[in-house]
């Protein structure tokens, strides 16, 4: 059995610049100031890492900034399900749900989600796409700030799925970012990343991954990536 664990934005889809927009007004109404977000690198990072450096870079202290962190998440979904009926500019990138239908008809494969978004955050981009019924499972940013961290609970919810012990060996990371290689080496596993990001190809080339796609659009590159 080979476990999947996919990253959401960049990797399989981007929602444009609604997220974004959700995310400064959410900090805004929180904190009571202005958030530098148009500068902020977003990619790669859990949606609590990223309200903790944004507003570091406003000035807050930590101890403020992590007692409105919850309020400042939940105002976010909220305000992401609104500007996701405003703004159009997503995009599911090309392969994805043919490669995600073909994993979930192979009996050797159990996919899931490792993503840094919230569950509310992630379910509102998966079903704009109807991709929600793809994953079995997931690990998401409301569960701890880590990505690191985040693999190893997706590694534990495999287990209890499953009802016996999985090695990180047996598990493969897809994402496209460094981060993502990173997560995957936290528990062992196979880095597979694609470049549909935000990250040029030489930096994801340098994160050392186990395989580098430019895309799913070829499907079998894809899977003979993922499933080796």
């Amino acid at each position: 059995m080979r476990l999947v664990l996919f990253d959401i934005d960049g990797t399989l889809l981007r929602e444009g610049i609604a997220p974004k927009l959700a995310f400064a007004r959410a900090l805004r109404e929180t904190y009571d100031t202005a958030a530098p977000v148009s500068g902020f690198r977003f990619a790669g990072m859990t949606d609590p890492q990223c309200v903790m450096e944004i507003m570091r870079m406003a000035g807050l202290p930590d101890e403020v900034i992590l007692r409105g962190r919850d309020e400042c998440l939940t105002r976010y979904v909220e305000h992401l399900a609104a500007e996701m009926r405003e703004h159009d500019g997503a995009k599911l990138f090309p392969g994805v749900r043919d490669l995600l239908e073909r994993l979930n008809e192979r009996p050797d494969a159990l996919v899931g989600l490792l993503t840094g978004n919230t569950r509310g955050g992630a379910s509102l981009k998966l079903r704009r796409w109807s991709l929600e019924p793809y994953f079995r499972f997931g690990a998401f940013g409301d569960d701890h700030e880590d990505r690191p961290t985040l693999a190893k609970i997706a590694l534990q919810r495999a287990q209890e799925l499953l009802g016996r012990p999985m090695g990180g060996d047996a598990a493969t990371v897809v994402g496209d970012t460094p981060r993502d290689v990173a997560c995957a080496r936290a528990i062992g596993a196979r880095a597979v990343v694609v470049a549909t990001g935000q990250v040029p190809r030489e930096e994801l080339l340098a994160a050392g991954p186990d395989a580098l796609l430019d895309s799913f659009a070829d499907r079998e590159a894809a899977l003979g990536a993922i499933l080796p």
